[in-house]
C-alpha cells in the first residue's frame, strides 16, 4: 500500500493560524495608539521645558520683573499644540490640538512663585494633565 504525502496545510491549521492573528492584531492595535499618543503628549511636555529654563532663569536674575517672561519665554506652535505663552508668573496651561495628537489633552504646567516671591526661595514646579493615561507619573493627577 502506498503512503500519500501530505502537501500544504490542512483548513483547520490555516483556520487556528488566522484566529491567532486576529486575537494579537485585537490586544496590539490599542496599545500601539496608546503609545503613539503618549510619545505625542511626551513632545508637548517638553515644549515646556525651554519655558520652565526661562522662567527660572528670569525669576533668579530678577525676581521683581516677572511681567516680561510672557514674552521672553513663549514657544512657536508645532503639529501638536498651538503656541505657549505663559502668564506674568510662568504658568502655562495649554491644551493640545485633539486632531494631530489623537485625544484632546490639556496641561497645565505651575509653579509656587506666589509663595515664593514675598518670602524668596526657588522656584518648584507641578505638571498636571489629563487624561491622566497618556501622561508620564510626574505629570498625573
Amino acid at each position: 500500500m502506498k503512503r500519500s504525502i501530505q502537501q500544504g496545510f490542512t483548513l483547520i491549521e490555516l483556520m487556528i493560524v488566522v484566529a491567532i492573528i486576529g486575537i494579537l492584531a485585537a490586544v496590539a492595535l490599542p496599545q500601539y495608539q496608546d503609545y503613539t499618543i503618549r510619545a505625542k503628549v511626551a513632545n508637548v511636555i517638553s515644549a515646556f521645558e525651554s519655558i520652565k529654563t526661562c522662567v527660572t532663569t528670569q525669576y533668579a536674575s530678577d525676581p521683581g520683573n516677572m511681567s516680561s517672561v510672557a514674552t521672553l519665554c513663549s514657544v512657536p506652535a508645532n503639529n501638536y499644540f498651538a503656541s505657549i505663552s505663559p502668564g506674568a508668573s510662568g504658568v502655562a496651561v495649554i491644551t493640545a490640538e485633539a486632531a494631530s495628537l489623537g485625544v484632546a489633552a490639556s496641561i497645565t504646567m505651575s509653579n509656587n512663585y506666589t509663595s515664593v516671591s514675598s518670602n524668596g526661595g526657588n522656584l518648584t514646579w507641578t505638571c498636571k494633565g489629563s487624561p491622566d493615561k497618556y501622561f508620564p507619573a510626574s505629570c498625573r493627577g
